[in-house]
């Protein structure tokens, strides 16, 4: 099979996470104004919920098969065997979730009034066993991934119009947003053995010394990481109430849609980079994983100051005037950006790729632990502003353990893109600032103020980094004429 441009991919993950904010920009407003604080805070609450369940159904099998699957690709019986016993342990972990989300919907008192909404939310978990999306990875495949994306978030938007009218359809809501990765995942079956020949088959050889204990660790890493992202919400819920969640949800869900957006750069190489380190030299590897994070220290710094600067306008445009009091907390989390890029980098991209699973585990659950017990603490007296707080923290922590366990594996030149990166950070910090004070409204003043930012921040590139400028404009030019 061709061998994919990382380029190209990193540009139509970009395009998917694009796509993952135009999408919320527009069901976002309409339904925090329906559905008001309360029900949307109930949706995100059931979400949380629901998102452990598909962790414990994940087990960390994704990350473990793009990684091992990128190895041996070239090899169709290894792939073959490989997908078959991976899938297989993947089914007998979802079964053990359900199990544990029908103990909970029994036995705890607080989900009585969120029996149906689970039920819902959690068709997600199935599909999202059975889609196998990390085959798409292993094979790179990201402009399928887009387009299926695209189609399914729409068909998702319509339903959401069309049937959410008054706060009490918060369960069509969530059979909405539901509908999307129900589709998705079914699309998906079919398209693999269509794509690639892959027929996926149940076994019972599972070949649990081999797969077991890495899928274990990366389990635990993806536990401690769902802890200190999801924490923040389900402790709001437990020790606050409905609306504080819902304002809370508001600001991360901004947060969340602009870091998938940077971490798109960065998911793509993971299969490149799991290959190139069974294949290149140290030095090549070395520089590839400087350009990548060069590029992504040029973005990150404008990224964190402009949402900064724009958290009132975002907030009160995607919201309205009843999630005024989000922006605080939007406010701490737009810091967080700089730190949890960083974090994905040196995890995802160089720790586990590297099959250090176990240095990436200990770095997430000190930062999980760190997280869990200030939300305890200070959630009480300071609750979403402290949630926001606590999630700072924590992906700053991650990403000092991050440096620390990788300072002898690579070395990495970044002088200069880091340079780049501030200026543009500052440049945008002032062209914020500017269109801010001329008072045109919230939407004209993030156009303008987007506009207006990159076009410094190009100008910048151009002064500073002029080959690396070249090569994003080239890029550009030549997919454009094709």
């Amino acid at each position: 099979m061709k061998r994919k441009s990382l380029k190209v991919n990193a540009a139509l993950n970009v395009i998917k996470q694009l796509c993952m904010i135009v999408f919320p920009m527009i069901t976002f407003p309409y339904a925090s104004r329906v559905l008001g604080t309360f029900h949307y805070g109930k949706i995100n609450f059931g979400s949380s919920i629901i998102s452990y369940i598909m962790l414990i159904a994940g087990l960390g099998v994704s990350k473990y098969a793009i990684r091992e699957g990128a190895r041996v690709k070239d090899d169709r019986k290894r792939l073959d065997e490989l997908c078959d016993e991976v899938f297989s342990i993947n089914i007998i972990s979802t079964i053990a979730a359900y199990t544990v989300l029908l103990f909970l919907m029994l036995f705890w008192k607080k989900l009585d009034g969120y029996k149906a909404l689970l039920m819902i939310q959690g068709l997600a978990v199935l599909f999202t066993t059975i889609g196998t999306d990390w085959i798409n990875s292993i094979y790179e495949d990201f402009l399928y991934l887009t387009i299926r994306y695209i189609v399914c978030q729409g068909i998702a938007v319509v339903l959401m119009l069309a049937l959410v009218r008054n706060k009490n359809d918060y369960l069509l809501y969530a059979l909405a947003g539901t509908s999307s990765i129900v589709l998705a995942n079914m699309a998906n079956i079919f398209y693999i053995r269509k794509a690639y020949n892959i027929h996926l088959h149940f076994t019972i050889h599972l070949n649990i010394r081999r797969h077991l204990k890495p899928i274990l660790l990366l389990f635990g890493t993806a536990i401690a990481s769902m802890i200190y992202v999801n924490s923040d919400v389900t402790i709001l819920g437990v020790l606050k109430n409905e609306n504080e969640v819902g304002l809370y949800s508001a600001s991360a869900k901004i947060y969340s849609l602009v870091k998938q957006v940077l971490n798109a750069l960065l998911i793509v190489a993971v299969p490149r980079i799991s290959n190139e380190i069974a294949t290149s030299t140290r030095e090549k590897l070395n520089a590839h994983l400087s350009e990548i994070l060069g590029d992504l220290l040029i973005m990150a710094g404008p990224a964190c100051i402009g949402l900064l600067s724009l958290s009132r306008n975002i907030i009160l445009l995607f919201s309205g005037s009843s999630f005024e009091g989000a922006a605080s907390s939007l406010q701490i989390l737009s810091f967080s950006l700089i730190f949890a890029t960083l974090a994905c980098f040196y995890i995802n991209v160089v720790l586990i790729p590297f099959r250090m699973e176990k240095g990436a585990l200990l770095a997430t659950i000190v930062s999980a632990t760190v997280n869990i017990v200030l939300n305890f603490i200070l959630i009480p007296h300071y609750g979403k502003d402290a949630a926001a707080f606590t999630t700072l923290l924590s992906e700053a922590i991650l990403t000092m353990m991050g440096i620390f366990y990788t300072r002898k594996l690579i070395h990495l030149q970044i002088t200069r893109p880091l340079i780049i990166g501030i200026l543009n950070a500052a440049v945008t910090f002032f062209s914020c600032r500017f269109i801010s004070g001329m008072k045109l409204g919230n939407l004209f003043t993030i156009i303008l103020s987007i506009l207006a930012s990159g076009v410094l921040c190009a100008a910048v590139l151009f002064v500073g980094y002029r080959e690396k400028f070249n090569s994003f404009a080239g890029m550009i030019t030549s997919k454009l004429k094709k």
